[in-house]
Order: structure tokens, then C-alpha cells, then sequence
């Protein structure tokens, strides 16, 4: 039951995705503009030093040399779990030509400097395995339901992404950055440290997607 809850939820966030992207694709038939503007939707998996198992579906805009993505966490792969996703890409190919516009078809493999901010809310089911969790028993039969951890983060660094077949291609990127957490209740023990109700903190978040540009 859990995955159909979470396959249905995939679904129609890609349905809201799709047409918002419609809308614009409508917008841009009817108002011609530069060539180089590419729409696409894709999604991603991740995983960071705090949080693991996270993927978004994302909707894509892409002009020139940047790109800009747009991307919700539908339940990631369990319902206890849901977020926001934005990054902007610049690609560092060179262009072919010196003075012509830069065309990242181009390049099969493009290279790019990205930064990710992410909106994530979640239990601690989604902490990653080498974390130790405790939560005390007293404290546990008392709430309504489990701890939550709610992160703001903010993440520069590099990636990478190929073509595989036509518009389809996927992307990897590794990036560093600050997370402003947010703990419900001071009911989690992490590396023998207490994890404070609000805290800022140097983290790094690892991802892997796909995507079709339109």
C-alpha cells in the first residue's frame, strides 16, 4: 500500500509539472524567442551527510549556458519525508565557435558548477544508517507522532552531465554547503551528540538523476 501511496504521489506531482510546462511551451509557440530556450523534466536521487534516500521530480528550463530546475520530493521513497528542491547549473564547456552563441548539444559531455537549495522535512526514518538514533521511550509514548527534522540548505560545487540517447541524459553532481536545522524535540542522539533544537551546520549532498529536454 505504502508504494502505490507513493507511485500515485509521483505521478501527479509529474501531471503538475507537465503542465506547467505546458502553459509555457503554449507561451513560447505563440511568442516566438531565442532557440536556445529548452524546457525538459526529469528526476533525482540523493543523499547528504544528514539525510539519505531523497528524490525529486523536477520540471527544467534551460538557456544558453544555464539551466534552472525546479524540483518537489513526493514522499522520497517512503511517505515520512517531503521537500523542495532549486538549482541553477552553469555549464563551463567552451563554445565551438568564438563568436557564435554557446549550444550545449553541442557537447556530449558537459561539465557545470551548480548551486542547490533545498527545503526538507522529514522523521528519522530517512537518517542515514551509520547514524545512532535514540528515542527515548518516555518521551516517544508521549508525543503524537515521531521526531521530525526540518533542514534549509544551501550548497555550491561541480557536476557532470552525458547524453545517452537524443534529449535523454543524466547528471551527477557533489556539492558542499551550510544546512540550518530545525529538531522537533531533543529525543535524537547522532554520534554521541545530542542533536540540538536548531543548528547550522557544514554538510554535503551527493545526487544522481535523468532528464529529457523537450
Amino acid at each position: 500500500m505504502k508504494k502505490l501511496k507513493i507511485a500515485s504521489r509521483s505521478i501527479k506531482t509529474a501531471i503538475i509539472i507537465l503542465l506547467a510546462l505546458s502553459c509555457a511551451k503554449t507561451g513560447y509557440s505563440q511568442n516566438p524567442i531565442s532557440q536556445d530556450e529548452i524546457f525538459g523534466i526529469g528526476y533525482s536521487i540523493e543523499t547528504s551527510r544528514l539525510l539519505n534516500n531523497r528524490m525529486f521530480i523536477e520540471g527544467n528550463y534551460t538557456i544558453g549556458r544555464r539551466t534552472f530546475e525546479v524540483g518537489l520530493s513526493p514522499g522520497s521513497y517512503n511517505t515520512d519525508g517531503q521537500g523542495f528542491l532549486f538549482k541553477h547549473k552553469i555549464f563551463l564547456n567552451k563554445k565551438q565557435d568564438e563568436h557564435g552563441m554557446f549550444d550545449f548539444k553541442n557537447h556530449k559531455f558537459r561539465t557545470f558548477a551548480i548551486y542547490k537549495f533545498v527545503m526538507f522535512s522529514s522523521t528519522t526514518k530517512t537518517l542515514r544508517e551509520d547514524f545512532e538514533v535514540i528515542e527515548p521511550e518516555s518521551i516517544v509514548m508521549n508525543s503524537l507522532s515521531s521526531p521530525t527534522i526540518n533542514t534549509i540548505e544551501h550548497y555550491i560545487g561541480l557536476g557532470i552531465e552525458f547524453s545517452i540517447y537524443d534529449n535523454l541524459y543524466i547528471d551527477m553532481a557533489a556539492v558542499g554547503g551550510l544546512n540550518f536545522l530545525k529538531n522537533s524535540s531533543k529525543v535524537i542522539l547522532i554520534e554521541n551528540k545530542l542533536l540540538p533544537k536548531v543548528d547550522l551546520d557544514f554538510s554535503w549532498d551527493m545526487s544522481i538523476g535523468m532528464s529529457y529536454r523537450f
